[in-house]
């Protein structure tokens, strides 16, 4: 039986394109302001950042952003693509992992997630900001984070080898929670802890979970 294809991020953005095809300087100033909006999203939160403190930053005009963003809504759902399928690629590189996985193959992972998340976290605090006044937004974002930690649930059973009657989607979601929100606490809240000692105790935690029936 073939694989499924993994679904799509379930809305797309309404992005905009100078010509029909988008030639490398045109993806390069697209990328440049997607990379220039999450850290001005995670200091100033998405409500209090602009247009203009995106373009300011990026070193692009107003003119420039239009081209590619209609919106700021528009701009923080292309960036939820490339969330969704990084978190996707992680959840599901867990799998890789087979029946004699070691404390290393855990370690690794979670340096792993921790990248992602310096890399895509501070979309992930935009995101929730931008739902306190956007049902579509706020039912987009449960959507894709349950779909992801199914799959990690799923992994998480599957390499721990004990039978489990937990939902997987649960099982994945505790996991997500409790490494996003130390990353959180760490990285943002900026709580004293060495990356050595953050990324031992999620360690010491996952490797817990795999070796209990």
């Amino acid at each position: 039986m073939a694989k499924r294809s993994p679904k799509p991020f379930p809305i797309e953005a309404q992005t905009r394109s100078p010509a029909e095809t988008m030639g490398p300087r045109a993806i390069r100033t697209r990328a440049l302001i997607m990379d220039t909006a999450r850290p001005l999203f995670l200091r100033q939160g998405y409500g209090g950042t602009t247009i203009d403190d995106i373009v300011d930053a990026a070193g692009v005009s107003r003119g420039s952003f239009y081209t590619y963003f209609p919106s700021k809504r528009d701009l923080l759902l292309a960036m939820g693509e490339f969330s969704y399928d990084a978190s996707r690629s992680c959840a599901e590189s867990f799998g890789e992992m087979s029946g004699d996985w070691t404390r290393a193959d855990v370690e690794a992972w979670v340096s792993r997630f921790l990248e992602h998340l310096d890399e895509h976290g501070a979309f992930m605090l935009a995101w929730t900001q931008a739902t306190s006044d956007d049902d579509e937004l706020r039912e987009i974002g449960l959507r894709t984070h349950l779909a992801v930690a199914r799959r990690l649930g799923r992994n998480l059973q599957q390499v721990s080898g004990y039978p489990r009657t937990t939902d997987p989607a649960l099982e994945g979601l505790v996991v997500l929670a409790q490494i996003e929100r130390v990353w959180q606490f760490w990285r943002v809240a900026r709580a004293p802890f060495s990356r050595r000692d953050v990324v031992a105790t999620l360690t010491d935690m996952i490797c817990a979970r795999l070796s209990t029936a």
